[in-house]
C-alpha cells in the first residue's frame, strides 16, 4: 500500500502559470518545462483545481523562478505562440508576474497588486490612468464608489 500523495492549495501554482501565460509562455512550453500534461496545465490555468500535489507545485515554482523574467521569444517561443498566450491571458484578465509578491502568491486570500492600491478607488483610478485591465478587486471598488456617489446624490439637501 502506498502513502497518499501530499497536496497543497493550488492558488500559488495557478497564479504562477497564469502569470507566465501573461508573459507569453504558451501551454505547450509550460507542459514541457513543468512535466505536467496539457490537460493538467489547462485545468490549472482555468483555476478549477483546488489542490495540487506538492511535487507539481514545486515543479511549477521552479519553472516560474526560471522563466518569470525571461523573454519567451529569446527562449525559442514563436511570436505567434507567445501572442496567443498573451491574448488568452488578457481575455481572462490574469495578473502578470509583477503583480504578485513572493510572500503572498501562495496565499489563497491574497489579491494581485497591479497598481499597489488594488481593491481601492485609488487602485481603480491607477488602472485607468496606466491603461491596465481593471482587476476584480478594483472593479468592485469602482462599483462601490459609484453606488456611494449615487446614494449621496440622491440624498435631499436641506437649506437653513
Amino acid at each position: 500500500m502506498t502513502a497518499p500523495e501530499e497536496t497543497a492549495p493550488a492558488a500559488g501554482t495557478v497564479r504562477r502559470l497564469q502569470a507566465l501565460a501573461v508573459s507569453g509562455w504558451p501551454v505547450s512550453r509550460l507542459c514541457r518545462e513543468t512535466g505536467l500534461s496539457p490537460y493538467r496545465v489547462d485545468r490549472l490555468l482555468m483555476g478549477v483545481t483546488r489542490a495540487v500535489s506538492v511535487d507539481d507545485a514545486r515543479a511549477v515554482a521552479v519553472v516560474y523562478e526560471r522563466l518569470g523574467a525571461a523573454s519567451p521569444g529569446l527562449c525559442g517561443v514563436s511570436h505567434i505562440a507567445a501572442r496567443g498566450a498573451r491574448e488568452r491571458a488578457a481575455a481572462a484578465r490574469w495578473a502578470p508576474p509583477a503583480a504578485w509578491d513572493d510572500d503572498t502568491i501562495d496565499d489563497p486570500q491574497a489579491i494581485p497588486q497591479w497598481t499597489g492600491y488594488c481593491g481601492t478607488v485609488r487602485g481603480a483610478l491607477a488602472h485607468e490612468r496606466d491603461g491596465l485591465p481593471l482587476c476584480p478587486p478594483c472593479e468592485d471598488a469602482r462599483h462601490r464608489r459609484r453606488l456611494r456617489d449615487a446614494a449621496h446624490a440622491a440624498r435631499p439637501t436641506t437649506h437653513a
